[in-house]
């Protein structure tokens, strides 16, 4: 029985060893991940209509042969993902990996579509939603194909899944395997039905309010509000997040435009009717309390795709890779598992 025990907390230790712990995060992040964030690669490239995107790049080792690329999600900077690459670095995979992330347009350190004001350049706004897959395949072209991997995965969230999602349905010979978080495959609309949202943006683009704010959106508020937040019931992530946008005022976002919501309903309705397309090992990871995505989906993704593991937290705010080490660690858990 002792050896059973001791077995099994063997193991416990070596799963979360590497973690950094809500317990003294800020001094374990200031001390561990700060130093990884500063050794960023940043670059940029001109995607499609010419806007300018922002990409960075880490390795701790150059003969690294792997390749991980990072999709954030809505309003999130590659910055943010630092730890998330810090977890695997300093994991089995210690060298393995030459990670690279990238800003969607209109978003992070990326050029935006409207500029006339200084609000505009807080709105979510997208010209069309095909862009996003074409900016990211012109980032694996351009950047990412410089380093002849061996084999290369996907990790995207939110919006950035979605964006993921549809890119593996044009162009599945880029990634050998894809892991999703909450993905967006058909966004929530609540307290509105979605065929009466869907009708909302349509009549404001159609009296001229393509680049207004959609219903109840505003600008960039820089209130911190962790009981009122929707995306990690984490106070110390929640904090590491929102400081994000003081470290990179630029990348600062408040809410989207009516051609935003119309864009992404359009692009994601054409998503939905290919899940079977995806035939590379899958992973959706998703959460119980989700304010932003349709759950329905998220299964009905795992269920059509070839190859698809689900891993479903129920005490988990959206962004699963950002909440508390309960929900956080079984997703990083499930993540180095798939990269073996």
């Amino acid at each position: 029985m002792f050896n059973i025990l001791a077995l099994i907390f063997s193991l416990f230790l070596s799963s979360f060893a590497f973690a950094i712990s809500e317990v003294d995060y800020s001094n374990q992040y200031a001390q561990k991940v700060l130093p990884l964030l500063k050794k960023y690669n940043h670059g940029k490239f001109l995607g499609e209509k010419d806007i300018s995107i922002h990409f960075a790049s880490y390795t701790s080792n150059e003969e690294s042969k792997r390749c991980i690329v990072i999709l954030p999600g809505r309003t999130e900077p590659v910055e943010k993902y630092a730890e998330l690459i810090y977890d695997l670095d300093q994991s089995e995979f210690k060298g393995e990996f030459t990670y690279y992330l990238m800003d969607h347009r209109g978003q992070g350190s990326s050029g935006r579509m409207i500029s006339k004001k200084p609000i505009d350049l807080e709105k979510g706004h997208i010209d069309r939603f095909e862009n996003y897959a074409k900016d990211v395949k012109t980032f694996m072209d351009l950047i990412v194909a410089r380093k002849n991997c061996l084999d290369t995965t996907l990790i995207a969230h939110s919006l950035g899944a979605g964006i993921g999602t549809d890119f593996l349905q044009k162009y599945p010979e880029y990634f050998d395997r894809a892991v999703l978080t909450s993905p967006m495959l058909k966004i929530q609309t609540k307290p509105y039905k979605y065929i009466l949202a869907k009708s909302i943006v349509v009549a404001n683009i159609l009296i001229g309010g393509a680049k207004k704010f959609t219903i109840g959106a505003s600008g960039y508020s820089g209130v911190r509000d962790f009981e009122g937040n929707t995306f990690t019931s984490s106070p110390e992530r929640y904090e590491m997040a929102m400081s994000m946008f003081d470290l990179i005022p630029e990348a600062r976002l408040g809410g989207v435009t009516n051609n935003w919501v119309n864009q992404v309903m359009k692009g994601t309705r054409k998503m939905r009717k290919n899940y079977d397309l995806i035939k590379i090992p899958l992973t959706v990871i998703h959460a119980g309390l989700e304010s932003y995505s349709e759950e329905s989906e998220m299964i009905r993704l795992c269920d059509e795709a070839m190859d698809c593991q689900r891993l479903y937290l129920e005490t988990s705010k959206h962004e699963v890779l950002m909440d508390r080490d309960i929900n956080r660690n079984q997703a990083i858990d499930l993540i180095k598992s798939r990269l073996l």
